[in-house]
């Protein structure tokens, strides 16, 4: 009798046993380990972006390519409905929508917000989406994050990609703007 009794306590002792070993670390952000990544000369991501403001709220997919002196950004609604790819080079920015293709100079934030509403420094998130600050402005840093431009950027979650630790998922909050970005894949060639 005494032999069941064992058997059934064990499998129990084992699961609080289990539940109260310690969860394997979490690795959190920091700035100065992003240094590395804003020698990434190019890379690519995709993900899901929501941008909310006191005006409107948009909710998109996301497939950003970068490489020097080009960014291109697609942007797809739900079901793939309106998608929308922004080419950024030196001082143009071509907008296409699938029904018309407009091309605009000027400096890309600038353009963005003018022809599309948009407050969406794209820029400086050239940077932010490594980990990194633009090196071209003050920041300030802060625990998951910093401070550059008005911007308050932090970095709530991290993804290991090989032996790298890239954000996952990232906010950027300006007055009533913010800016979640979730990147579910990159690559980094």
């Amino acid at each position: 009798m005494i032999f069941k009794k064992c058997l059934f306590v064990l499998p129990i002792l084992g699961l609080v046993a289990c539940s109260s070993l310690p969860e394997a670390p979490i690795d959190a952000y920091s700035l100065s380990d992003m240094r590395v990544l804003q020698q990434q000369r190019q890379w690519y991501f995709e993900g899901r972006l929501a941008l909310t403001d006191d005006r409107d709220s948009i909710s998109a997919s996301v497939s950003w390519r970068h490489n020097p002196g080009r960014d291109d950004i697609e942007l797809a609604g739900p079901l793939a409905q309106g998608k929308l790819i922004i080419s950024v080079g030196p001082d143009v920015v071509v907008v296409d929508d699938g029904d018309k293709r407009q091309e605009f100079r000027g400096a890309v934030d600038e353009v963005l917000a003018e022809q599309l509403g948009v407050n969406m420094p794209v820029n400086a998130f050239t940077y932010w989406v490594l980990g990194g600050v633009d090196p071209e402005q003050a920041f300030v840093e802060q625990g998951d994050g910093f401070v550059q431009a008005g911007w308050r950027v932090s970095f709530k979650e991290m993804q290991r990609v090989n032996t790298l630790l890239l954000p996952r998922k990232i906010n950027a909050v300006k007055d009533k703007t913010i800016i979640k970005l979730i990147v579910d894949q990159w690559d980094l060639s």
